[in-house]
């Protein structure tokens, strides 16, 4: 996996993922983003990339998910999600761009889907239209009762997404909070072991 940290490297990635040329103002955004990517993720061994709705009631799953990752893995982890770069600039990069070139540079893509509302549907495809990403990935999705699970997902995340993730062994169901939380601590000690034994 490249690690894009140089500013030539950088750039030219950022330029092959939009759909347009870069402004000025983007080319700004990109070194404050190289900055902050220096500062927080670039040395570490193990980069934890984090997915999830930031919704009033889902948000806690997403920041325990990051919080377990940097509170208990050691110094040679990190775990981040989108808004932690470029948080203290008035400068935007377009999330999309911003979302690839953090996925990069990850070594690992967690994702904590609950339902198909706010931005999951367009996380979800481009996960899956990398296959480079869709190996570094590992879903993490709450069950629901039958009738329920129709009304909490889109058929695009049951045959698409979800059914991908299951082929490869990528998929993890949590139903409860306490299941949820010994499947994250299951989960990113397996990643680490498995990053370890490389």
């Amino acid at each position: 996996m490249p690690d894009g940290s140089s500013e030539s490297d950088l750039e030219a990635r950022a330029q092959r993922h939009h759909y347009r040329s870069l402004t000025p103002e983007e080319y700004e955004g990109i070194n404050h983003f190289r900055a902050d990517w220096a500062d927080l993720a670039a040395e570490a061994d193990n980069r934890f990339f984090i997915l999830g709705s930031f919704a009033e009631d889902d948000v806690d799953r997403v920041n325990q998910l990051k919080d377990h990752i940097n509170r208990e893995t050691g110094d040679g982890a990190v775990a981040y999600r989108m808004d932690d770069f470029l948080p203290d600039t008035d400068l935007v990069l377009h999330p999309i761009l911003k979302f690839k070139l953090i996925a990069d540079d990850s070594h690992h893509i967690l994702g904590v889907c609950e339902h198909d509302q706010g931005g999951a549907l367009i996380e979800h495809g481009l996960l899956i239209e990398s296959r480079s990403y869709i190996d570094r990935t590992h879903i993490l999705k709450r069950t629901y009762p039958p009738e329920r699970e129709k009304e909490q997902y889109s058929w695009m995340q049951t045959f698409g997404v979800f059914e991908i993730f299951e082929y490869y062994d990528q998929l993890y169901e949590w139903e409860t909070v306490p299941e949820y939380e010994q499947q994250i601590e299951d989960l990113v000690e397996e990643l680490l072991w498995e990053s370890n034994s490389e």
